[in-house]
């Protein structure tokens, strides 16, 4: 059976359209998915109908981010927020999320400034809603100037937003274990993987990379998380074919990780 808190996220089939990943959810028996804008924008009921009769819940949904260099942008970002929000509220989903822009000015305090005033609107009618709305610091500085589980805990202070916690990302950081404490009320989602140290980079199944797991999720767990872990492997290539028989033995993986957990 599989773990009842595992998500599977659509960054870990990113080539593959929705009809396709929801069949191997099916298949599998998943409970929780991680979806991607893109993918369901075009029939976005008949996608979550499809969801909905196969008994699993939207743990997230990524969406689009602000361009922060371009304020006359964000009216139009803005209104694809709300659109997600409505989505995601119709299904009883729990969260959309982004990333926070790239730096404008190379200071990350007016940086700062800016994702706060572009965001607020977007914060108001998530909780309005009921809907999370959630950001990811990320290593990748051509969508963000956050890039640190530390520095998101400051962002979501000022602007009212969740974080999304990726071991992809946070992995290295110095004290980690604190900073997830620290971190806890703003968490909206906790992601997971693996990563190969020495590889030329992007993310692994779990088991198949060097870090430590389950010290890890036990510093998420004693922090008092109780959501869903939303599966996300993401290559280095992400445009890279997906294999579905890797896809199935990581899926398998992570799920026996959860119970090895007790979780």
């Amino acid at each position: 059976m599989m773990h009842p808190r595992l998500s599977v996220d659509a960054m870990c089939s990113f080539q593959w359209p929705f009809e396709r990943e929801l069949a191997l959810w099916k298949d599998m028996g998943v409970q929780h998915a991680g979806l991607l804008m893109n993918k369901v924008a075009d029939d976005p009921e008949r996608h979550l109908d499809a969801l909905d009769d196969a008994g699993i819940h939207i743990s997230t949904l990524i969406t689009a981010g602000f361009q922060l260099g371009d304020p006359a942008s964000w009216s139009a970002t803005r209104a694809v927020h709300r659109a997600m929000i409505d989505l995601v509220a119709s299904r009883k989903g729990h969260s959309i999320y982004f990333t926070t822009g790239r730096t404008v000015s190379c200071d990350w305090d007016e940086d700062l400034a800016l994702f706060a005033e572009a965001v607020a609107p977007t914060v108001k009618y998530g909780q309005e809603r009921g809907v999370i709305a959630a950001f990811e610091p990320t290593l990748r500085t051509n969508v963000s100037f956050c890039g640190s589980l530390s520095d998101a805990i400051e962002i979501a202070e000022v602007t009212g937003l969740g974080i999304v916690s990726d071991f992809g990302n946070n992995w290295a950081e110095r004290g980690l274990r604190e900073t997830v404490k620290r971190a806890m009320p703003h968490l909206a989602l906790a992601q997971i993987g693996d990563i190969a140290i020495s590889s030329a980079g992007g993310r692994s199944h779990i088991g198949k990379g060097d870090l430590p797991l389950e010290r890890m999720l036990g510093d998420i767990l004693d922090a008092g998380y109780e959501g869903v872990f939303d599966l996300e492997v993401v290559p280095a290539d992400y445009t890279a074919e997906t294999n579905e028989d890797e896809l199935r033995e990581g899926i398998r993986a992570a799920s026996d990780l959860l119970y090895a957990m007790k979780i």
